[in-house]
């Protein structure tokens, strides 16, 4: 591979180097690892956290959800899922409908939880026995 050239970091020699490139990355290869065809190897080793690359996006600080969007959650209440969807006009058990591709099915059983006061209530983590009581 050829020379590194100057970084955005400072010239060669001043100061820590990000990993960049597959000649950066090669004394991080893990034992055992195969070295590909474009020069990368198939698995790294940890670098030391002030060589490591940036994070692409920064650590979320979102506040946890207080609805339970698992598939064990949402089969457990499926007559909501179904009530729901029959409102909007989506019938499950319509031969049309379950000859559609999944992943449109499931985005639209997704989408209740983002719409559906009815389900976010019974979704609601905690309140497992107020949700049933309706």
């Amino acid at each position: 591979m050829g020379a590194r050239g100057v970084r955005a970091g400072g010239s060669r020699g001043a100061g820590p180097k990000r990993l960049e490139t597959a000649e950066d990355w090669a004394p991080y290869a893990a034992p055992g690892a195969v070295l590909g065809p474009d020069g990368w190897y198939s698995d790294y080793r940890r670098p030391p956290a002030n060589l490591a690359p940036e994070p692409s996006a920064p650590p979320s600080t979102a506040k946890p959800s207080d609805i339970d969007g698992s598939w064990l959650a949402l089969v457990l209440h499926w007559r909501i899922v179904v009530a729901e969807l029959m409102e909007r006009g989506v019938d499950l058990y319509d031969p049309a409908v379950r000859a559609r591709p999944w992943p449109g099915v499931r985005t639209l059983i997704f989408s209740l939880l983002d719409t559906s006061p009815r389900l976010r209530a019974a979704l609601r983590k905690g309140n497992d026995a107020e949700a049933d009581d309706r």
